[in-house]
């Protein structure tokens, strides 16, 4: 009960950062850049089916780099206007009760910003500054929730067209004591939760911006999901370099509907560890929880071979809960899928996809749906007034599995 509480607080941290971002005293590493331009120019094609994301050192907590790019199909000036309208913003963030104006002074407005959460209701001062036409940062000046940073950059994307991208960072450490404990329980929480608001906030903010341009978008897809028939592996492109150039990027890939709702997500990274012991990680279903954190119990189910092999599964973390049977097989020599079979897991699919590169190592990707009946209750609890959070949580699981499984590779 308590981890749950401490995860709850979490999430509610995270979700005051999805509304601004905090940048409270100046510290040590605090320092946000925007990814070069020949970056974002590789991750923009990845982009293209709904949008992308870079997570740069994952495990290092507030050291964390969290970047999200949108494709938005309305000029610079609609995309700006909709940031800088912090008033405006409840009308399409449901989880902002309230936005209140404290004062301006040239390019820079204060604002108190009231969040309604899932287990209490929380009050920030902030600010918002104009750094130029194409920059936007947010920060919070006074908050229970340690400290934080994040930039807006808009980038022209072609005729009437902008690419948005969010880059930021967080530090729950520093704040209450449960965030503390939160912040130690999993070394990839404070990233995870960083692209899962940063992706919820990006989202928003371009089909806001597609309504100012003029064309009547709902401030939410009227699904939390579009579920897909046959997850598909993610394509081959330049995106793939960022997993094995000097930053060594997790790379994400998230395809929506016409509608706005997440079909899919796919994260992606290199490792020069050896492949044949990742690929018995994750053919052995039943020895998840020797591997994955919040994997309670992996049990064997009948016996295994090389095709097919079955486990007694039961998740319980802060962000997911589900019990039931999963079954792997392969399709192809490169490509595991993972399905659940039985119980609440019925339906939860992963695609596993292995690429060997003699130069660069081996990529791997991990694709998934979003998976609604695995999240724990407090997700449910957000997710009731800012649906968005499915998909962003499902990008966090993502991350969670895709890096414990790469964790501690032995090299040939």
């Amino acid at each position: 009960m308590m981890l749950r509480r401490v995860f709850s607080l979490a999430t509610l941290a995270a979700l005051l950062a999805l509304f601004a971002p905090r940048a409270a005293a100046a510290q040590a590493g605090s320092r946000i850049e925007c990814p070069p331009p020949d970056e974002l120019r590789a991750l923009r094609p990845l982009a293209e089916r709904g949008a992308a994301a870079l997570v740069y050192y994952p495990d290092a907590g507030p050291g964390a780099r969290i970047t999200v790019t949108v494709p938005v199909n309305a000029p610079l000036a609609s995309v700006r206007a909709a940031l800088l309208d912090a008033e405006r913003w409840p009308e399409y963030m449901p989880a902002l009760r309230s936005v209140s104006l404290l004062s301006r002074r040239g390019r820079r407005a204060a604002y108190r910003f009231e969040v309604a959460a899932s287990l209490l209701d929380v009050t920030a001062t902030t600010s918002l500054t104009e750094v130029g036409e194409r920059r936007v940062d947010f920060s919070v000046t006074e908050s229970d929730f340690g400290v934080a940073a994040a930039r807006w950059d808009l980038v022209d994307d072609g005729p009437g067209r902008t690419l948005l991208v969010i880059t930021s960072w967080s530090d729950p450490s520093q704040g209450h004591w449960l965030l503390r404990q939160a912040a130690r329980a999993n070394l990839t929480s404070t990233a995870g939760m960083n692209v899962a608001v940063d992706l919820v906030l990006a989202l928003s903010v371009a089909r806001r911006a597609t309504t100012l341009a003029g064309t009547a978008t709902p401030a939410r897809p009227p699904r939390t999901s579009a579920p897909t028939e046959r997850l598909e592996g993610p394509a081959m492109g330049p995106w793939y370099g960022l997993t094995y150039g000097p930053r060594r990027y997790y790379v994400y890939g998230f395809t929506l509907a016409p509608d706005g709702a997440l079909v899919q997500s796919t994260v992606m990274h290199q490792t020069f560890g050896r492949d044949d012991v990742l690929r018995a990680r994750i053919d052995d279903v039943a020895r998840y929880r020797e591997v994955v954190p919040g994997v309670r119990r992996s049990e064997a189910v009948g016996e295994a071979n090389p095709h097919e092999a079955r486990a007694a599964v039961a998740f319980d973390s802060p962000f997911d809960r589900g019990e039931g049977e999963l079954t792997r097989r392969h399709d192809g020599a490169d490509t595991v899928f993972v399905e659940g079979t039985t119980g609440s897991l019925r339906g939860a699919r992963w695609r596993w996809d292995i690429t060997r590169d003699p130069a660069h190592g081996t990529l791997v990707a991990l694709t998934t749906t979003v998976n609604e009946d695995l999240n724990a209750t407090i997700v449910r609890a957000a997710a009731g007034r800012e649906p968005y959070l499915y998909a962003g949580v499902a990008a966090l699981r993502q991350l969670v599995w895709l890096r414990y499984m790469l964790a501690g590779l032995p090299f040939a």
